[in-house]
């Protein structure tokens, strides 16, 4: 599980801003220096996505750019998890957008919060939004949600309360289950690397948690499809490009075989996989500075 989690706002008439941190069980003393905001930047200006991995913690990263009246303001924020040497971040991408959107609705304010009202509100992002999804799909959790939701229903008008009844009536006949059944699905797709019946498996997740009123989960099941029906078209590249790599390589074209792993790397982030991001990475930097030398060893 993340043991904590942090916002950093991007104003655009001045420099960056760190809104406040959030602290799991007062398990982290991590702090945004302007070394580590500069790396963050540097990342994100290539991908929304990011895995840091340093000393002493774990960072997974989203870069939000704003799309309504914030705007005018900032550009967007960097909403990070810290997570623990167990957790995976591709569980972790939806979630963070999801934050991310959260904090857009507060507008202008939110650059108005004290450090202390903001890590109040952060608290209840992290607790409503960047919770592993995994744990909100257990039956019991999709239970609680939607009887929470009911209680704002009976309380309105009679269309709210019809619809309040009718939720209460499909949780006793346990349609809600069938969420956790077709995310267990699709995630046992995944790992046969069955794309096809992911994407079909989170879309049907999805499809009945937006009719139950779940809208958050429904929104990140929807993105997990979305992100499936990627996957084999960004796998396909990567390995175009590998294989670009290793011929370069043998023909001892060193500056293509870099940039060629360098795109690799970039191609490995998009699909969640930093294992071969870092793999690709540092074969790029290598291949950059035997490069360099090789150059200079020919001019001299």
């Amino acid at each position: 599980m993340p043991v904590g989690s942090f916002v950093i706002i991007l104003p655009l008439d001045k420099d960056y801003k760190v809104l406040g941190y959030f602290r799991k069980e007062g398990k982290s003393d991590f702090q945004i220096t302007n070394d580590l905001f500069l790396r963050l930047n540097l990342d994100h200006s290539k991908d929304e996505y990011n895995l840091l991995k340093l000393k002493d913690h774990i960072i997974f990263s989203h870069l939000y750019k704003f799309k309504g009246k914030l705007r005018r303001k900032a550009s967007g924020v960097i909403i990070g998890l810290l997570l623990d040497e167990n957790d995976k971040p591709e569980k972790f991408r939806a979630s963070l957008k999801e934050g991310a959107e959260a904090l857009e609705i507060l507008g202008p304010e939110l650059l108005k919060l004290s450090q202390e009202e903001f890590e109040s509100i952060l608290k209840d992002i992290y607790i409503e939004h960047l919770e592993p999804l995994i744990d909100l799909l257990k039956p019991e959790a999709l239970k609680n949600s939607i009887i929470n939701i009911t209680k704002f229903m009976l309380s309105g008008g009679k269309k709210e309360r019809r619809i309040a009844q009718e939720l209460l009536k499909q949780v006793e006949e346990g349609v809600h289950e069938k969420i956790s059944e077709h995310y267990d699905i699709a995630n046992n797709a995944l790992k046969e690397l069955d794309y096809e019946k992911a994407t079909k498996f989170f879309n049907k997740a999805s499809e009945i948690a937006e009719e139950m009123y779940i809208v958050d989960i429904a929104e990140s099941l929807k993105e997990k499809a979305n992100y499936s029906k990627k996957i084999p078209d960004l796998s396909k590249k990567r390995e175009q490009v590998i294989q670009e790599a290793r011929n370069f390589l043998r023909n001892e074209d060193f500056h293509s075989a870099y940039t060629a792993y360098k795109e690799a790397s970039e191609l490995s982030k998009k699909l969640v996989d930093f294992e071969k991001e870092e793999e690709y990475r540092l074969k790029s930097k290598a291949l950059e500075e035997f490069y360099k030398v090789d150059e200079k060893y020919k001019s001299s």
